[in-house]
């Protein structure tokens, strides 16, 4: 999430590609998505495992999977290991941009359920969920989707990211639809029409935002009374800036998991696997990154060296995981373009 705000690149290499599409020797080149994100890998991941190995860890940023399958398509690989959401992980697994994990080195009964796909290794989730400013609802603030919709209870604007992906399963919990039901409805036309059906209620009042720098500032600023959010944004602003933001977990959230992905063609290939492997076997390090970010560490044992404060933030904790469910990026992967081409009819009206 952290990187809808990218930086200057830190580092940067990668050789040329011989005539057969074979490459010359090269350190590691990990491609993450800048800011304070890629700030919480280095720290966490990248030196730690230079200095374990003695081998140098390159970094690029802004891995979109149309350069991805530019580079694999033209035979011209200079990534290695890049970070993706984990709809794009399945998308660019079924494409062929991705080589498969080796699971038989990494036991998955370690971590949560339903962050590893067949070519992505989640290293971290985050949630997406009901926010409020806590100093202007000091008592009773909202605790429900149903309460995002009532604006009779709750006068003013609510917060809305401009994408289907999101929009849509809150339009349901709103609607009194479980968290755990949420896309066996979406997945019907029906349960689809009843979303945009349920936005329109409030049309008025959503002001949509693009960015988690935007959704921030017009919380601060009082021009949301509520917003849809991600967690570790809130969690991290209220850290460093001694905002009262609070989430309403029990209102009900998804979670969705970047994962590492080994680019297909890479030269690279065991030692991203080396890589990944140092990550699986250092819970510790794996917690020093949420520590910095407040999106859940993927690993069971990660937990054990976190202070309640900082659980306290996250999504992928046990005793919460009963308000939410995985984003489904199969349907999404099916239904994004058509949702998306609706959605933006929906706001231009």
């Amino acid at each position: 999430m952290m990187r809808k705000t990218l930086l200057a690149a830190t580092a940067a290499a990668a050789a040329l590609m011989a005539g057969n599409g074979s490459a010359a020797a090269r350190d590691l080149t990990v491609v993450a998505w800048g800011g304070v994100g890629q700030e919480a890998q280095r720290a966490a991941f990248f030196e730690p495992y230079s200095k374990a190995t003695g081998k140098a860890v390159l970094e690029d940023q802004n891995p979109v999977l149309a350069k991805i399958r530019s580079m694999v398509e033209s035979g011209n690989v200079t990534w290695d290991l890049v970070d993706q959401e984990s709809a794009e992980a399945v998308i660019g697994c079924e494409e062929g941009l991705f080589e498969k994990i080796d699971w038989s080195q990494i036991d998955r009964s370690k971590y949560a359920d339903n962050v590893h796909s067949d070519c992505g290794y989640g290293f971290y989730t985050a949630g997406n969920i009901l926010a409020y400013d806590g100093d202007r609802f000091p008592d009773n603030g909202p605790s429900s989707w149903a309460d995002f919709f009532d604006t009779a209870k709750f006068p003013g604007k609510r917060g809305l990211w401009s994408t289907p992906k999101g929009a849509l399963e809150v339009a349901l919990m709103g609607d009194g639809v479980p968290v755990s039901d949420v896309y066996k409805v979406l997945r019907t036309p029906e349960g689809v029409d009843r979303a945009f059906a349920k936005l329109d209620t409030i049309k008025d009042e959503i002001l949509l935002w693009n960015s988690g720098a935007e959704f921030l500032s017009r919380l601060a600023a009082g021009e949301y009374v509520m917003t849809y959010a991600w967690n570790g944004r809130i969690a991290t602003v209220n850290a460093s800036d001694k905002r009262n933001f609070k989430i309403a977990w029990q209102a009900g959230y998804t979670y969705v998991t970047d994962q590492l992905a080994i680019v297909k063609g890479s030269p690279n290939t065991a030692q991203a696997m080396e890589y990944i492997k140092f990550i699986d076997e250092h819970p510790e390090l794996q917690a020093e990154y949420t520590n910095r970010t407040y999106y859940s560490s993927t690993s069971k044992a990660s937990l054990d060296y976190l202070t309640p404060e900082v659980k306290e933030n996250l999504p992928l904790i046990p005793e919460r995981l009963k308000y939410g469910i995985a984003v489904d990026d199969e349907f999404w992967v099916e239904n994004l373009d058509s949702l998306t081409e609706r959605f933006n009819a929906w706001a231009a009206k």
